[in-house]
């Protein structure tokens, strides 16, 4: 189905070029120990299989039935980005990684908050189809996409990832 995709498909090509989260915190203040080159990859490895549920999820929240239904998943969406913006930025990448990461982590943060915003003005809508049509004209999440691209182009240079990056 096309409904949302132009405000989806930016997501799903980013989220799956990238990160995802562990879904936990890690509330101490004291610092990571720096990852290695081989550990900051495993950890770019599994939060990509995590950003892919995300990006699952949300695209099947674009056959949502009612308004209420749709913004839920948008919800659960801007979370899981949030998520993985925290994870990113609790990282602590190896030396040569370390503003690609927090560009990266910009990104998402800045999606998560595109998407909120998106989300609080679908909630007003009265129809599902209404809201996806926001959905598809929304430029909620352009900076943080632009940001994450970048980030990710930098990354594979430098060995992070072996995943083409794609606009």
């Amino acid at each position: 189905m096309r409904r949302g995709a132009l405000f989806i498909a930016p997501l799903v090509v980013l989220l799956l070029a990238a990160c995802g989260s562990s879904g936990g915190s890690n509330s101490t203040t004291t610092q990571q120990p720096r990852l290695t080159e081989a550990l900051y990859r495993a950890q770019i490895a599994i939060v990509k299989r995590e950003a892919a549920k995300a990006q699952s999820d949300v695209s099947q929240g674009l056959q949502a039935k009612s308004v209420p239904e749709l913004k839920q998943q948008i919800d659960a969406f801007a979370a899981a980005t949030q998520r993985i913006a925290d994870r990113l930025t609790a990282l602590n990448p190896p030396q040569n990684a370390e503003a690609a990461n927090a560009q990266l982590a910009q990104g998402f943060h800045d999606i998560a908050a595109g998407t909120r915003s998106a989300s609080a003005k679908i909630a007003k809508l009265k129809s599902v189809g209404i809201a996806i049509a926001y959905l598809e004209h929304s430029k909620g999440p352009v900076k943080g996409s632009r940001e994450v691209t970048k980030a990710l182009a930098t990354l594979q240079k430098l060995g992070y990832t072996t995943d083409a990056v794609t606009p």
